[in-house]
């Protein structure tokens, strides 16, 4: 992690010192969290200003930065805006790291990627990875602070929630490889359109120094577009249905897993990837291309795809004890991964069942593309659609009979308790804040206590 003193960070950052200089080692912006050696950030925030705090972490951290000075006994690095001083003094310790940065963005499947992505340069060098979903303007500059000096590779996950979020996020970490997974229909809200989406994350290529290497989804929409901005920069690029530089093929699938053969120039590897999906597999080749870009061989590959778990709430099939198999993806949804899960729920056993949530931030055509998701479960021969959520109604009506609506999370969780069956194949999802790991929770609490397997209480 960063290890400086106060008087060497201040010129680097454009800030004024104010109290003794001091060493710190680590920096922080939330005050609950802060060490006696770490650095203090009072960022600006719409609920909470950090500035409040710089007195209650006085006598506990090294310094803080701040806008104005304060009267408090701690030394402190004054700066125009706290955010972006943050930024800057990422940047300045990204610099001095050795490590390889890898930055990657899309609208579905970056922690996925990510995942796998570690899973295999892990086992070429030290790998680090901006955890949870620290990937946004406050969180991707924290993690680079937290970078080990002696990390041979860094891979950040990059999320953008408007125009101008990657290019602003790749200034800060300056990687040498770089990918857009996908272009989806997430963020629609505050990104206009599919092309404004690709607009913003293109910039991950745009912005790769001249020895960078992309990495193409080359079955993307945008492929051609992201190609015009890598230029002349190398590429390696990835797909399963179209020629490429890393070429899979399913070979075999369940609930849980699928057999890969994946294809690359300097030769073949097979697999088993303990996640399902096409999707999934799409992300596995996605990683390899990351991988061999980094150096990785096809050893360190197959090993570190087959050793990769599945991701809590991304597609984990559970088994019930009344029979029925629940596959929890209730991490996040937006129409493109509802697709994708939809795809996965009906190469499982029949009958399938989908129960859903509301997609969030879609703009206008929130009800028309929730009316699409109802209308393609139906095609895809889904045999019942629960839905809850204002927006999921349209799902409902697009599915049309057989299809369930309720108001309230507790009433859908009632009627899937009932309804529940032996052979049900059932697949939970929906955007993060529609909380539909609740449901999928509360299903699994109630087959444990069913099966006698909750554990007792002293009576």
């Amino acid at each position: 992690m960063i290890r400086m003193s106060l008087s060497e960070l201040a010129p680097l950052i454009g800030a004024r010192l104010h109290g003794n200089d001091r060493a710190f080692a680590g920096v922080v912006a939330d005050s609950r969290n802060i060490k006696s050696d770490q650095l203090f950030v009072a960022l600006r925030g719409e609920r909470v200003d950090g500035h409040a705090f710089v007195g209650d972490i006085a006598a506990r951290a090294a310094a803080a930065v701040v806008e104005q000075v304060l009267d408090v006994s701690l030394p402190q690095l004054v700066v125009e805006h706290t955010e972006y001083a943050l930024a800057e003094i990422a940047r300045v310790w990204r610099a001095r790291c050795q490590a390889m940065v890898l930055a990657m963005t899309g609208s579905n499947g970056k922690t996925t990627l990510k995942t796998l992505t570690h899973s295999i340069l892990s086992r070429v060098g030290h790998c680090s990875v901006n955890p949870g979903n620290l990937n946004n303007e406050i969180g991707l500059p924290l993690s680079l602070c937290a970078l080990p000096t002696q990390a041979d590779f860094a891979v950040c996950e990059m999320g953008a929630g408007k125009p101008g979020d990657i290019a602003y996020l790749m200034r800060i970490a300056a990687p040498q490889i770089g990918i857009v997974n996908n272009v989806g229909a997430a963020h629609l809200e505050r990104m206009g359109s599919r092309r404004g989406i690709a607009e913003t994350k293109g910039a991950i290529y745009s912005a790769l120094p001249s020895d960078g290497i992309a990495v193409i989804n080359a079955e993307d929409e945008f492929a051609d577009y992201f190609s015009s901005l890598v230029g002349k920069r190398a590429r390696i690029t990835f797909a399963l249905d179209r020629a490429a530089d890393v070429h899979g093929q399913i070979v075999a699938s369940d609930a849980t897993s699928q057999r890969l053969a994946i294809d690359t120039k300097a030769g073949r590897i097979s697999l088993t990837l303990s996640m399902p999906g096409r999707h999934n597999a799409l992300n596995a080749l996605a990683a390899t291309a990351l991988a061999i870009a980094a150096g990785a061989s096809l050893d360190q590959i197959r090993h570190g795809l087959e050793a990769a778990q599945s991701i809590s709430g991304r597609l984990a099939s559970k088994p019930l004890a009344i029979g029925a198999t629940l596959i929890d993806d209730s991490y996040n949804a937006n129409p493109d991964s509802m697709r994708a899960a939809i795809d996965t729920l009906r190469a499982q056993p029949a009958p399938h069942w989908l129960v859903i949530g509301d997609m969030k931030e879609l703009g206008p055509d929130g009800p028309s593309l929730h009316r699409d998701i109802g209308a393609y479960a139906n095609t895809c021969g889904i045999a019942r659609l629960y839905a809850v959520g204002e927006l999921s109604h349209a799902a409902c009506l697009g599915y049309g009979s057989g299809a369930r609506h309720y108001e309230r999370q507790q009433d859908l969780i009632d009627a899937l308790r009932t309804d529940l069956v032996a052979g049900v194949t059932v697949l939970i999802k929906g955007s993060r804040s529609s909380a539909m790991d609740r449901v999928a929770n509360a299903l699994l609490a109630h087959d444990r206590t069913e099966s006698g397997t909750g554990g007792g209480h002293a009576a």
